[in-house]
């Protein structure tokens, strides 16, 4: 990590509330609505009603409600209940490895999509505190001038092999008050291999934790002008206090 992106990253946590506040939370409760044409490719119509637990001291995802379903994603196992059965919650583990036969056009089951919105959730909301980790790299890039002339920063982040997130390479735009405005990346488990830009809108706190109340993701798509997969809409977050 070099001395530029140290103090860039520094910077950011203290804009979300720094890290001495985040170390007194145990976890966020989260609430939206997920929605998105991926949902739909995907044979997992929405719009969902969301509601989380999101572990800030473990990666743990206690999925409340995720339309008609519940269960919970840690990066080695899933669980999938239906919501008002009495059967017990089904449970699949290493479920990542299931995508490596899987194509652009594979549909997906519960598992597929618990698998997928529970890292990415947990590396949302928690974010950007777990970019301390030793093991993930990160890098002050040149970032993009705005059509007004406000000038962002960027942040480059390499992840470590296996690190459950999007794609290892990913890179994040802060405004003047080191707001996170957008992210870039690539989706691995959709097997497309196309850009995305992740935008952030709205913020608003939480106690002292900074966060977007909406999240619109735009892909580049060969043949489609204009594609946006998937919005996270009215995030609502309450925090826990250990």
């Amino acid at each position: 990590m070099s001395a530029t992106s140290s103090s860039l990253l520094q910077s950011v946590i203290d804009a979300h509330g720094g890290r001495e506040y985040w170390e007194t939370i145990q976890s966020l409760k989260v609430e939206f609505e997920f929605s998105g044409l991926a949902l739909e490719m995907k044979g997992q119509p929405g719009p969902h009603d969301v509601k989380l637990i999101v572990d800030t001291k473990v990666q743990k995802v206690t999925i409340l409600q995720f339309g008609d379903y519940y269960g919970s994603w840690t990066p080695t196992q899933t669980e999938v209940g239906k919501i008002g059965s009495k059967d017990p919650v089904d449970v699949r583990k290493t479920p990542k490895d299931v995508f490596d036969d899987y194509t652009a056009e594979t549909k997906w089951d519960v598992h597929n999509l618990f698998w997928f919105v529970g890292y990415a959730y947990w590396n949302y909301f928690n974010f950007p505190f777990y970019l301390e980790t030793p093991e993930i790299q990160t890098r002050e890039v040149d970032g993009p001038t705005r059509e007004n002339g406000e000038k962002w920063t960027s942040l480059e982040v390499v992840f470590p092999d296996g690190y459950p997130t999007h794609t290892k390479v990913q890179k994040y735009d802060f405004d003047a008050g080191y707001r996170l405005m957008r992210m870039h990346y690539s989706v691995d488990v959709m097997k497309r291999n196309v850009p995305s830009w992740h935008n952030c809108y709205n913020h608003t706190v939480a106690g002292k934790y900074l966060y977007p109340t909406l999240r619109v993701v735009s892909s580049s798509v060969p043949g489609m002008t204009f594609f946006s997969p998937f919005t996270l809409r009215g995030i609502k977050i309450e925090v826990n206090h250990v």
